[in-house]
């Protein structure tokens, strides 16, 4: 017997799967004739075929009057969920535009219900043709998906949202019982696009569940400061405080999600901020708003603040009052480096940095009080610990009593050492403190699902191992093997965190390993093009790093990135601070610490010179502090001290005086110093 040709492998994928389903279609079956109806069927799945085709799907089947797609398998990409999800959407518009438009008869009655989940599947080949196709409960729960929603509707499970949130709006729908589940399902309904982003959004694998336990008294506290913010006429800061590790993204990332759903008019602005920025001026706002509104480090002067503008007017609504949306984008933007030639209100205050500051804070608090009188509003501040000191002082001076009433909540997370710093923002805020997790098998089996089968002393040795902090119960879980999982324990676990991480590295292929250590010197945050200029540089070094020949620098880094992004160990982002370059997050701050600390002292100097030529080629004058940084790394105290110096120039015009200040005291330290020896190498 020939064995039919199979393209695809049979394996274990993680896949998105939707089950979509034409309403009416039986009962027009039952009064027309059989070739008007295979007519009419045909026009119908070419429309759903060519969008599910579109959209990167693999159509699996049509079953009568259903159909069965598939992201995820047999190729995977970056953001599936994502796009099976604007699929159903981009379905429903086209059938009723069919419905609207086409003349033949029951045309105009049809509508189409959608279910859609994320999950484990296996991919292969079944019956005597051998079809491909995805099997697994992922399977079975889209289509009870699909049975769930009404007619004209998406409806997604939590999973699938988990990977989506920001991108769509989302409401909760009532759990419903599902036959073999010990747990009710909770369906989601989409209601469509977000007009903007709610936060910056990186792009998991999503290839283990992974659930937030024991926070339900932190979550409940965090509401009720939202539900007080609401009434309150001035901010409600909430900081919720704890070592790195224990879950203060997670908490915060899990309350913000369950708010979108619950509050559907909600307006969320999120950003998060970076070690490597911490010297920018006032760089956490320029990131809450560039996401926000689209803006890239490389767009032109025109398109950038043309975006500006029209986000700021978005916010600002059409309200009249003593400033306009025009006003406030100048002001906004000169804090954040946008230029607006010949501004009437600028002009005035060009030789007054501190009265531009001033009016810009103004504004700024202007234009969140029209966005909390619109709908419900929370900014989110994590890592607030790396913020500069002006964005502190605009946060400082929101909280302050105002003319109008601001009734905002504004979360931010932070490690213990940052409370110690500021004691005015402890003195204003509610202290949420994160605290290790209870070390119990119970919590490791409510957090992994799919480790409750594991008999209890292994649960407890992860317990026990991971002391509480819920990044090292995750990465622990994701290290060991099904047949290590199933053995003892005892010889297979590390002690630390940090030499977790290192095994974690130490199991990639030796191309990704390399990347990831390249990718470290950049920062937690990195640009392709930034890691292609590390090595570059590693080319000319006998450093061991690399393995494959220096002419295949491209293919190196993608298949690099790709097996980071399915280890989990770093994100791709949608969009990006360069529009040219793709962007990428190390999972961790601490693990990017730990790759970095991979790399020999004697070759980071010349990794470091590589990030800041590529970053002063690539980025405005806002990334000066940056690229000095690299510099200094480098030991190329000169050209840090320029570069420390331009970036205190910048920092003074734009307002930043204590920043200008710190970066003015670095330049003159550095000046005196002799540029290193010859011994490089």
């Amino acid at each position: 017997m020939t064995v039919p040709f199979r393209p695809y492998p049979e394996e274990r994928r993680l896949a998105t799967v939707l089950f979509a389903d034409i309403q009416e279609f039986t009962a027009l079956a039952d009064h027309l004739d059989i070739e008007e109806v295979t007519d009419l069927i045909q026009e119908v799945w070419l429309r759903v075929d060519t969008v599910i085709e579109t959209h990167g799907g693999y159509v699996d089947k049509h079953i009568g009057d259903a159909v069965m797609a598939v992201w995820g398998a047999p190729h995977a990409g970056e953001d599936d969920a994502e796009r099976a999800v604007a699929a159903a959407l981009a379905l429903q518009a086209s059938l009723a535009d069919y419905a609207a438009h086409s003349a033949r008869e029951g045309a105009r009655t049809l509508q189409m219900r959608a279910g859609i989940n994320t999950g484990p599947v296996l991919s292969s080949y079944i019956g005597l043709r051998g079809e491909y196709t995805v099997m697994g409960d992922t399977v079975n729960v889209a289509s009870r998906l699909e049975h769930l929603a009404e007619p004209g509707t998406v409806v997604i499970s939590e999973s699938t949202h988990r990977l989506v949130r920001g991108v769509f709006q989302i409401r909760r729908l009532s759990p419903a019982p599902v036959k073999g589940k010990t747990g009710p399902l909770q369906p989601l309904l989409v209601e469509g696009l977000l007009s903007q982003p709610s936060r910056v959004r990186y792009r998991s694998a999503g290839g283990l569940e992974t659930r937030m336990v024991a926070r339900e008294a932190e979550l409940a506290h965090l509401n009720e400061l939202y539900q007080r913010a609401r009434l309150a006429p001035t901010p409600t800061l909430a900081l919720v405080r704890g070592e790195p590790g224990v879950g203060k993204s997670r908490l915060l990332l899990e309350f913000t999600s369950q708010l979108e759903v619950n509050e559907p008019t909600l307006t969320l602005l999120s950003v998060r901020g970076l070690a490597q920025a911490s010297r920018v001026p006032f760089f956490v706002w320029k990131s809450l708003w560039s996401s926000r509104f689209g803006l890239s480090e490389d767009d032109p002067p025109e398109a950038a603040r043309e975006k500006f503008v029209r986000g700021i007017h978005t916010l600002w609504g059409r309200q009249l009052g003593p400033a306009s949306a025009i006003e406030a984008a100048h002001l906004l933007g000169s804090l954040i480096g946008l230029e607006w030639p010949d501004s009437p209100y600028l002009a005035p205050l060009q030789e007054n940095s501190t009265a531009r500051v001033r009016h810009a804070f103004e504004l700024t608090r202007e234009l969140l009080h029209r966005a909390c009188a619109a709908s419900p509003t929370v900014l989110l501040l994590d890592d607030l610990h790396w913020a500069d000191e002006g964005s502190l002082d605009l946060l400082m001076y929101l909280l302050a009593p105002g003319s109008s009433a601001l009734p905002l909540l504004i979360l931010g997370g932070t490690r213990p050492g940052f409370l110690r710093l500021h004691p005015p923002l402890v003195n204003a805020a509610e202290l949420i403190v994160l605290n290790p997790l209870p070390v119990s098998a119970e919590i490791v089996a409510a957090a992994y699902p799919s480790l409750r089968s594991l008999p209890e002393a292994t649960l407890t040795e992860l317990a026990r191992r991971a002391e509480g902090n819920p990044y090292f119960l995750e990465e622990m879980v994701k290290s060991l093997s099904p047949s290590q999982l199933a053995a003892s324990l005892s010889d297979s676990l590390p002690d630390s965190l940090q030499a977790l991480l290192q095994a974690r590295l130490d199991s990639l292929s030796s191309d990704a390993r390399s990347v990831a250590l390249l990718a470290s010197v950049v920062g937690r945050v990195f640009w392709v093009g930034a890691v292609r200029a590390a090595l570059q540089e590693s080319t000319s070094i006998s450093t061991g790093l690399l393995k494959l020949p220096p002419s295949k620098p491209e293919s190196l880094i993608a298949e690099g990135l790709s097996e980071l992004t399915r280890a989990e160990l770093a994100f791709p982002r949608a969009g990006s601070v360069f529009a040219n370059e793709k962007e990428y997050i190390f999972k961790h701050s601490l693990l990017r610490d730990v790759a970095y600390n991979l790399l020999p002292h004697k070759h980071r100097r010349r990794y470091h010179l590589a990030v800041a030529h590529w970053l002063a080629a690539s980025a405005g004058p806002d990334f000066a502090a940056m690229v000095a940084e690299h510099l200094e790394q480098a030991e190329t105290f000169p050209e840090a001290a320029q570069q420390y110096e331009r970036a205190a120039q910048y920092a003074h015009s734009r307002g930043a005086t204590r920043e200008a200040a710190w970066l003015q005291a670095r330049a003159r330290e550095l000046e005196g110093r002799p540029p290193p020896g010859s011994g490089w190498l």
